[in-house]
């Protein structure tokens, strides 16, 4: 992969702009994501856990996931909206829900103005029957992702066409009953355009079945939905002066122990943050990088000035991460893109959230979908103590860890 190694001016302007915003998740909130089957694949959702944990990990935020396969504005096969609400939504008495519903409401046509007269009005009800029950719970509504018509043939033609008006209804109705909004058509419909030039036969993993986005996807709607929430796109951020031995800024971060001789130069650093779990292993993961502006909320800025070799390796605690140029390392490389302990660590982080999705789902089919299993309450009693295992160890694990970085001229 081609990493993103520098860090202009313009971008460090928007960084600093973006981390002055205060973050919209409180301690102590409650956040469930409300919608069909785009948000019961538990990718996006996921993602924004790990992205809480990792970038805020003092923070205490529980998630839920009522997403539903097959749902619309009026419910679907576990049950109509009232039924849906009821059993899915009110009883864990979130403080923030998120709406993302259409995909389905269009019956897949082309636009047809006495189906979306349904969806606008199906949705009215359904943002009443949540406010009334919920008046205190802060409501961000989402657009429909784009049904994929870019990358490959379509099976429903113009169908987008629809998903397009659904989206800016979703938008409308956000503005006139001064709700939170979140645009995630946008963000994949770019990822979908720039991915088709870079790489058709990639670009067209992106969405393989024109509805449901891939994993990897998934990582543009998550940082899209917590830069909506004002979230900050800092790990952390360093400047370190070779020539006068002193560190010049740090943020987001605690530098210790700095030690230049030699040529070589030496620092401990503990970051109050982790970058995202990205699987780089993957290869939709460069691709979605080179196709999105997914690392701009992932940054992991070290910026060493006055080396005097032309090129330096870089390690972390005895690790190799990688070799860089001196005009390189001024200008500031975005850690975050390449393999660190740190990342490591970050990945543990989401295995235990990969379990712990995998444990909700089963929950949901279990104990609420029919038809039900006997013995299906001490089943999920089971399941409920394993998820407080893992959410007790995450927090364990999310902690902040000193590591120790060296540069040597090579």
């Amino acid at each position: 992969m081609k990493r993103i190694l520098t860090l202009s001016l313009l971008s460090a302007a928007c960084i600093a702009s973006l981390s002055a915003q205060q973050f919209a998740l409180h301690e102590g909130d409650r956040v469930a994501f409300y919608g069909d089957s785009i948000t019961a694949q538990r990718f996006y959702t996921r993602f924004v856990e790990d992205f809480v944990l990792t970038r805020y990990p003092s923070l205490h935020v529980d998630f839920v996931n009522a997403g539903v396969p097959g749902d619309t504005v009026y419910g679907g096969y576990t049950g109509d909206t009232t039924k849906r609400l009821a059993r899915d939504l009110f009883p864990h008495r979130p403080t923030v829900v998120t709406i993302m519903l259409g995909m389905n409401d269009g019956y897949y046509m082309p636009f047809e103005q006495k189906y979306f007269d349904v969806y606008k009005d199906g949705y009215r009800k359904l943002l009443a029957a949540i406010q009334a029950e919920l008046p205190s719970a802060r409501i961000m509504l989402i657009s429909p992702t784009p049904y994929d018509e870019v990358t490959h043939g379509t099976e429903f033609a113009h169908y987008n066409e629809t998903i397009t008006h659904y989206a800016a209804f979703v938008s409308e109705l956000a503005s006139s009953s001064h709700l939170g909004f979140c645009g995630l058509n946008r963000p994949v419909s770019n990822l979908l355009a720039a991915g088709s030039q870079k790489n058709p036969s990639l670009a067209s993993l992106l969405v393989p079945d024109h509805i449901h986005p891939s994993e990897a996807a998934h990582w543009v709607m998550a940082a899209a939905l917590v830069q909506c929430w004002g979230a900050s796109p800092i790990v952390s951020s360093v400047s370190i002066d070779a020539a006068s031995q002193s560190v010049r800024a740090q943020q987001n971060t605690a530098i210790s122990g700095l030690a230049v001789a030699g040529g070589h130069v030496a620092w401990t650093q503990t970051d109050a943050a982790l970058p995202l779990p990205l699987q780089f292993e993957n290869a939709m993961t460069p691709f979605v990088l080179e196709s999105s502006d997914l690392a701009a909320m992932d940054r992991q800025i070290v910026q060493v000035k006055g080396l005097s070799a032309s090129r330096y390796a870089l390690s972390i605690d005895g690790h190799a991460v990688g070799a860089f140029s001196r005009e390189d390392l001024a200008n500031g490389i975005n850690l975050a893109l390449y393999p660190t302990p740190m990342l490591d660590q970050a990945k543990g982080i989401d295995n235990l959230e990969r379990e712990r999705t995998a444990l909700d789902e089963a929950r949901f089919i279990v104990a609420d979908e029919d038809p039900k299993a006997p013995g299906a309450e001490a089943a999920v009693a089971g399941m409920n103590a394993k998820e407080n295992l893992l959410v007790s160890e995450q927090r364990k694990e999310v902690q902040p860890k000193p590591h120790r970085f060296e540069l040597t001229p090579q």
